[in-house]
């Protein structure tokens, strides 16, 4: 291997260059020396050539300066973004992070950098990070996964003080990873949002629910006798609407094509159904990629579970007294 040479040494050896090239011109000059007027000419040339590198160099400045304020910008982004943003290399060491993440992982940025971020994975959940992983780096197209942390530092750390409740709520986070490959191929950049309190909502929301279908079993035994075809819920009477909502009641969030494949319908007719339950406010979607390609995502809203919930109980207690029978 060649020894680097120093700044200083490679500007002597220019100039040694400069100065043998310059006596080589000279030497083809003439041995007249030059006019009044052609040193005149030079001087202007240099004078010229002069101004045109200040302002070269004051565009390079002001250049540097909207470079480093716009760096600046970015870093404050990045660093106080709502969300939590890693950059994680393909064994899933952590090589960058922000002060969100740092928050929702419960450790110091210096202390995560370096670190596996699997560790703060529960053991059920990891198979799924690890799928995650494998997809972005030998398929490029952004995904996604929901996992659980247990997070080991941060309970050594920052649970002094609090319940046993508190303890058990702070340390047992649900969070949603959206991953991308960077640029280069050798990273991945993800983004945590902790979801926990939604699902806690979801899991309260399902215990409401039962309670509802019970209190309503009543109503439904009282009307079951006199049957009355404006108990139906007309937004979800209907084969196509049935069918959707059955569905995304089940695996709770799907894309249009999944939709459309499981129920059997024509991609006009299961839009028009789709926007007349989003209308109704019992579903929501939104918009995702897959393989760069925009892709619709439907889920179950509550009010569409309450009015499933509440369809389905009423066609079983007409069903069960005979009223439907025929």
């Amino acid at each position: 291997m060649k020894n680097k040479q120093n700044p200083g040494a490679n500007f002597s050896i220019l100039r040694r260059k400069a100065e043998k090239k310059l006596k080589t011109d000279n030497r083809n000059q003439p041995d007249s020396p030059p006019s009044y007027h052609e040193m005149q000419h030079v001087l202007h040339e240099l004078e010229v050539h002069k101004i045109e590198l200040e302002m070269q160099q004051e565009e390079l400045l002001q250049s540097r300066a909207e470079t480093e304020e716009g760096l600046k910008r970015y870093i404050e982004l990045y660093d106080f973004a709502p969300l939590g943003y890693l950059t994680l290399s393909r064994n899933g060491t952590i090589i960058e992070v922000n002060l969100a993440a740092s928050k929702i992982l419960g450790l110091e940025r210096s202390l995560l950098t370096g670190d596996r971020f699997g560790r703060f994975i529960r053991d059920e959940d990891l198979p799924a990070f690890n799928a995650l992983l494998e997809r972005i780096f030998s398929r490029t197209d952004p995904w996604f996964c929901e996992v659980q942390l247990h997070n080991d530092a941060f309970s050594e750390q920052m649970q002094e003080g609090l319940s046993t409740e508190e303890q058990r709520k702070r340390i047992a986070k649900t969070i949603r990873i959206e991953a991308i490959l960077s640029n280069d191929g050798e990273a991945c950049r993800i983004v945590l949002s902790d979801i926990t309190g939604h699902r806690e909502h979801e899991k309260n929301g399902a215990e409401i629910h039962a309670e509802k279908i019970e209190s309503i079993k009543g109503v439904h035994n009282a009307c079951a006798d006199e049957f009355d075809h404006q108990l139906l819920d007309k937004v979800i009477h209907s084969r196509i609407r049935l069918a959707a909502l059955s569905y995304l009641n089940t695996v709770r969030r799907s894309g249009f094509v999944e939709i459309r494949d499981k129920i059997k319908a024509t991609d006009g007719n299961l839009s028009i159904h789709m926007r007349l339950l989003e209308s109704a406010g019992y579903i929501c979607c939104d918009k995702e990629f897959l393989a760069r390609k925009p892709q619709t995502i439907y889920s179950i809203t509550e009010k569409g579970r309450d009015a499933f919930n509440r369809y389905t109980g009423i066609v079983s207690e007409l069903i069960n007294s005979g009223k439907l029978d025929s």
